[in-house]
């Protein structure tokens, strides 16, 4: 069981912070496009980020799979301070991918616009979010 639940959590890293790399890549790709095909382009690429919150659904479910398996109690005591920042990290990412999710959908309705501008500013601190959860993680766990 503890194998599988590895197995989940890492497919969930792969895809979630993936994503996050995915979408800053295709920023940058596409900086030299006039800003409506910018737009375009951009809107489009917004199905990558579904990626990411499948892969923030794993993380989620396999964490607390390895809570009810392990006990809270040993994995807060393993994972110390770094695990209790890891932790603090996981709620404020949750909240900042819900709005930016509110964003991505007010853009699809708008064609683009400002909640598409908004939402592409948002999607950089919810990479950076996620590479502090990736740290927070290895330090509480090595």
């Amino acid at each position: 069981m503890n194998d599988f639940l590895k197995i989940v959590h890492m497919l969930g890293l792969a895809l979630g912070v993936g994503a996050g790399f995915a979408m800053l890549t295709l920023g940058m790709a596409s900086s030299d496009l006039t800003p409506d095909e910018r737009s375009k382009f951009m809107l489009r690429a917004t199905a990558v980020s579904k990626n990411g919150s499948i892969g923030f659904g794993l993380l989620v479910l396999s964490g607390i799979a390895f809570l009810l398996v392990r006990g809270p109690g040993v994995i807060m005591r393993w994972g110390g301070p770094a695990f209790h920042a890891k932790l603090t990290l996981v709620v404020v990412f949750a909240g900042v991918l819900g709005y930016f999710q509110v964003l991505l959908k007010r853009a699809r309705r708008a064609g683009g616009g400002p909640a598409l501008q908004s939402a592409a500013k948002l999607g950089r601190v919810l990479l950076l979010l996620g590479v502090s959860i990736v740290v927070c993680a290895v330090l509480a766990f090595h």
